[in-house]
């Protein structure tokens, strides 16, 4: 066998280092998967570049033989969220160019469909013919190749998604895995223990999180579907020390009976990592009562405009902050006359990386448009620094509801409505208003207790909220647009009303109150 990826797999080749509803596979099982599927991609035609696109839900493929085999391949993976329509995946297919599809039982059809439409000229899917095809492969394979990377698209929360080319994603397969170690480090993983998948591999942030741990030596508990009480059963049953979750996943544990909770042993947990979506604070300190100071805040995307990290402590001494940049990541607020802006004034986060900026696939005028002429980037998010170079956020410019020329932020009303018993989960947006522009509106998607009438939501706002930001309508939809990541479309509900007329611009300086100034604005965390 050639080096390994994990330094565990040298002291304990025969340790459990993936568990999952279907078995337990050992240290040695990964490597000697690694190298089969990576020769089984040689096989094909596919090498270092070439990029092999996954449409699968979580399944051992994932862990066991995709990303690994992609690492010591060379190629670029490129993960297809299951929930996407035909169309949608048939774009991204022929976008990114890719040259094999991987895809499991369930999203067989749809996989069929989407390669021939696309061109794609392999298809493997997942289960026995899949094994077969790997073990046919040998079971060693060179180091020194380069290590292969991810290629991920864009939400596209206007228009079609975007692939992202990450300029980090260079250098050996040694490199690869040694800086998957030091981000991890980074993020207060430790060595040892074990890591719980509660989230879809099929976004950016849970195959990362599974590498940082793996990188220090921690097996992997895999999850096909959450489920709460499940999650905190396997923490227990498998002393898990560390996790990756969204505030969805966050809100629904503390929905639970609360002796359900306290029967649950959760005091192995020592890296609990959020992002992907804002976190009200009422939800982040009630998980850091329950869970304890191991609750870390994450900011990013998946152009690279992290990671920004927030301890418990740190969090609770700067509330609502998204988090510090690393040493090779600088952040700076920028005016929208260029300039930049002085501490605590808002503006549009721009981001400097040391290995570069991003490049989106295929279209240079969003990569030019991302850019200032000295290399700093954005995405577009808004929001401030304290003094302390800590990152605040506030709502991007499609997302702020400008009602009577004041800026109103649709998380502040998020964040209240979280709070009732009866919310599962809930969006707050601006629709059409003849006389104030924009009128405050909201989605909410209630739990399985005891319900609440659209009126009671709406004065349960009013006695947290000054009455002007409070909706004035509420509809209760059965779900809500969330990607399988967690992250809103909430494009999907606004759009509608917007049809044929133009959204009112934002004011030059007018704000409305959000109780504590900006050094302690009402702003979780976003996507990684």
């Amino acid at each position: 066998m050639p080096l390994t990826l994990f330094e565990r797999t040298s002291v304990e080749p025969d340790a459990p280092a993936v568990v999952a509803a279907t078995g337990s596979w050992s240290w040695a099982d990964l490597e000697v998967a690694a190298c089969r599927v990576a020769n089984g991609l040689r096989e094909l035609g596919l090498g270092p570049g070439d990029r092999v696109a996954v449409l699968a839900q979580n399944r051992v493929e994932w862990v066991l033989q995709i990303l690994l085999g992609n690492i010591r391949a060379g190629t670029s993976l490129v993960p297809l969220n299951w929930h996407l329509a035909a169309p949608e995946v048939a774009f991204i297919l022929s976008d990114s160019t890719a040259r094999l599809l991987v895809t499991d039982p369930e999203d067989e059809e749809v996989a069929r469909e989407t390669a021939a439409t696309a061109g794609v000229p392999h298809l493997l899917v997942a289960g026995s013919s899949f094994e077969a095809w790997m073990s046919s492969q040998p079971a060693a394979f060179a180091d020194e190749e380069p290590g292969g990377g991810v290629v991920l698209y864009s939400s596209g929360t206007t228009g079609w998604p975007k692939g992202i080319l990450r300029s980090d994603q260079r250098g050996s397969i040694r490199d690869v895995v040694n800086r998957d170690r030091r981000t991890g480090e980074f993020y207060g993983y430790r060595e040892g223990g074990a890591h719980l998948v509660a989230c879809p591999l099929s976004h950016a942030a849970p195959p990362a999180h599974t590498m940082f741990a793996m990188t220090s030596g921690q097996s992997v508990v895999l999850m096909e579907r959450f489920e709460a009480a499940r999650a905190l059963e396997l923490v227990a049953e498998h002393r898990i020390t560390s996790t990756h979750l969204v505030p969805t996943q966050f809100i629904r544990m503390l929905r639970l009976p609360a002796a359900a909770r306290e029967a649950v042993d959760v005091s192995s947990l020592a890296t609990v990592c959020h992002g992907a979506a804002p976190c009200p604070g009422w939800v982040k300190r009630a998980m850091i009562d329950w869970f304890g100071p191991v609750i870390i805040e994450c900011f990013g995307s998946s152009e690279g405009t992290g990671p920004l990290i927030a301890t418990s402590e740190e969090w609770l001494t700067h509330p609502d902050t998204v988090g510090r940049p690393n040493r090779a990541l600088e952040v700076s607020v920028v005016g929208e006359d260029g300039r930049d802006l002085a501490t605590g004034e808002v503006g549009t986060l721009y981001f400097w990386r040391a290995d570069g900026a991003p490049e989106y696939l295929g279209d240079p005028e969003k990569t030019r448009a991302s850019r200032l002429p000295d290399g700093r980037f954005t995405v577009g998010d808004v929001g401030w620094l304290d003094g302390e170079g800590f990152v605040y956020l506030g709502d991007r410019g499609v997302d702020l509801i400008i009602s009577g020329a004041v800026n109103l932020y649709s998380a502040e009303v998020e964040a209240a409505l979280s709070e009732h018993p009866a919310v599962e989960d809930c969006t707050v947006f601006g629709v059409p208003d003849d006389e104030w522009g924009e009128a405050v509106k909201a989605a909410v998607t209630l739990g399985p207790g005891p319900a609440a009438s659209a009126t009671e939501l709406i004065e349960w706002c009013r006695n947290r909220l000054a009455s002007f930001k409070c909706p004035r309508t509420v509809d209760l939809p059965a779900e809500l647009p969330r990607e399988a990541s967690g992250k809103l479309k909430k494009r999907l509900l606004r759009d509608p009303y917007w049809e044929g007329r133009a959204r009112p611009a934002a004011p030059a300086r007018e704000v409305a109150p959000r109780g504590p100034g900006p050094a302690e604005g009402e702003m979780g965390g976003n996507g990684q």
